[in-house]
């Protein structure tokens, strides 16, 4: 049986999650953490075929090594949750604004490789849609 295909929102938190990882970063200690956060039976093998989730590994794992824990100094459980919800989002951020530089990229490369196409009117590709625009 084939395992189920990582969908992008899925390949996204897995992102969050390798951004905001603390401690130890090994590919079991990943695949352990999405099947216990995200619910995820994946392997090492399937995690390193999705781009995104490779290059956030390597990256991580980078930026992890030689680093050693930080002391805690007495906090509450509420701040540790606003804390790590803070992170969260953060992470969360850096990934989408990877993705929309990435996604912007891709439409200039398409506009630029269309208009090298002989007799194709730029401005048929980028004209409003008859759904979007409004009724009065």
């Amino acid at each position: 049986m084939v395992a189920p295909k990582i969908t992008a929102e899925e390949q996204r938190k897995i992102e969050v999650i390798l951004t905001r990882w603390t401690g130890k970063l090994t590919w079991g200690a990943l695949v352990a953490k999405v099947h216990l956060e995200l619910g995820i039976k994946t392997t090492r093998q399937t995690l390193c075929t999705y781009i995104g989730v490779s290059t956030s590994y390597k990256k991580r794992k980078a930026q992890l090594r030689g680093v050693t824990p930080s002391l805690y100094t007495m906090i509450t459980a509420s701040d540790v949750k606003l804390i790590e919800q803070i992170e969260h989002l953060k992470a969360e951020v850096e990934v989408l604004k990877r993705n929309n530089a990435e996604q912007l990229r891709m439409i200039e490369r398409m506009l630029l490789n269309a208009s090298f196409i002989p007799n194709l009117d730029l401005y048929a590709l980028v004209k409003k849609r008859p759904e979007e625009i409004q009724k009065n």
